[in-house]
């Protein structure tokens, strides 16, 4: 019954926080281009979403290990974030057309919104069952889909009906409504007995030692940075350059095909929510990382002598297919990989393990942006497909093959030093 409850809260909470911060930030994106008709200027503050990111991954994951109430921090995240919108949403009366109005808000909630990322992260194991943990996961990523087909078209339809001034008081008011959902949450929190928490620096000290000592840890971190250096650019630089420019679609047809990963996401997350189906991929992961590498190659398909280039409702078709199965395929991998993570690692340091996932990956997405963007100006995008795409294949079968990866997901949850008891947050 706790589990059932949870899930609702927390996937609504999610649904109303997600939709709303896509809403604000798509039609932030359009104000800013609207009153500087610059997309440098534009990309400065997108810049500036990522970096407190980064540096709140590195340094939280110790405090939140070491908080006593995981749920406060949730708690006072959601709220923060609200109270800061309803701020910015008072100042921008005064200011409309100041940029650093908006570029220091940006780093007030990407900090903040990654802070609650982090700690929800951790958090599942600690409101579901083990069994269920893969479902919260999965209704994560459905929701995450499901807003990026959503989000931009409710985006431009607030911007051009209410302006940015409701827009803020739209997402502040999401903000405080989840807040007050999540005071809803039931947590178990595991206790260690009788151990006082360390000083910071050494329990930062025991993190990296962890890592340092797990060869399975330190083979997974190398292949989510590799992943993520090849499918965050992939989808979102390499995709709009093939479509849009080297294919002259429209960008009608560019958004149906977006869309068609946004569905695939959603339906392997579906799929993976299933317990049987999330057994049976487990010890499966990497080959699915091989079935994504596929993928990726065969986006290079509208080359093929058979198809013709003015064809492009073919087309568009073709690369509806092979994205879907591409976002089916990595949310397939992707999930149940989260989920063991989540249960293996220890409740201790369990957010400063995920903390450094995250930033590592976050890293490997914007350097993979300058990378490819600098190949596509020297080199024709079909070899950077393939090229891509059998450098995922190769680190696939080099993962499959690997002894302490094989061994790490088929082992059981790694035992706490000393004994815990369960005790229930207020």
């Amino acid at each position: 019954m706790r589990d059932s409850k949870n899930i609702v809260i927390f996937s609504l909470s999610r649904l109303i926080t997600e939709l709303g911060t896509s809403i604000f930030r798509f039609a932030l994106s359009l104000y800013i281009l609207d009153l500087t008709g610059s997309s440098s200027m534009f990309a400065l503050v997108l810049s500036f979403t990522y970096i407190p990111g980064i540096i709140v991954n590195m340094v939280a994951g110790v405090l939140v290990d070491r908080s006593r109430s995981k749920k406060r921090i949730l708690v006072i995240s959601d709220f923060l974030c609200g109270i800061s919108i309803l701020l910015l949403m008072f100042m921008f009366h005064f200011y409309h057309d100041s940029i650093w109005l908006f570029v220091v808000y940006a780093v007030i909630l990407s900090a903040l919104q990654a802070l609650f990322t982090l700690t929800i992260n951790s958090s599942i194991p600690n409101i579901v069952a083990p069994e269920r943990v893969a479902t919260v996961n999965s209704s994560t990523q459905s929701i995450s889909a499901l807003i990026g087909i959503l989000g931009p078209v409710l985006g431009a339809a607030a911007y051009s009906q209410f302006g940015l001034e409701r827009i803020f008081l739209i997402e502040g008011a999401a903000f405080i409504l989840s807040g007050f959902l999540n005071l809803m949450l039931r947590f178990s929190s595991r206790k260690v007995e009788g151990e006082e928490p360390k000083p910071y620096f050494e329990s930062l000290k025991e993190v990296y030692g962890y890592i340092r000592q797990r060869a399975a840890i330190k083979y997974l971190l190398m292949i989510f940075v590799f992943i993520n250096f090849v499918i965050g650019p992939a989808v979102s630089l390499i995709l709009p350059f093939i479509v849009y420019q080297a294919l002259d679609m429209t960008p009608q047809q560019l958004s149906f095909i977006e869309a068609a990963l946004a569905v695939g996401v959603i339906i392997g997350a579906i799929l993976v929510s299933l317990p049987a189906v999330n057994r049976f991929i487990t010890n499966k992961i990497f080959i699915l990382i091989q079935c994504q590498a596929l993928m990726i190659i065969l986006w290079m398909f509208p080359e093929w002598s058979i198809f013709e280039k003015s064809a492009t409702a073919l087309l568009m078709a073709g690369f509806m297919i092979v994205l879907s199965l591409t976002g089916a395929l990595n949310t397939m991998g992707n999930i149940p990989m989260l989920s063991y993570v989540q249960l293996y690692i220890p409740e201790r340091i369990r957010a400063s393990i995920l903390g450094v996932v995250s930033t590592v990956t976050t890293i490997a997405v914007p350097v993979g942006m300058w990378v490819y963007g600098a190949l596509l100006e020297i080199v024709d995008w079909y070899y950077i497909t393939v090229i891509s795409g059998i450098g995922m294949l190769a680190v696939g079968i080099l993962a499959h093959r690997n002894r302490d990866l094989r061994e790490f997901f088929t082992q059981g949850k790694e035992p706490e030093p000393i004994r815990v008891v369960e005790a229930h947050e207020a």
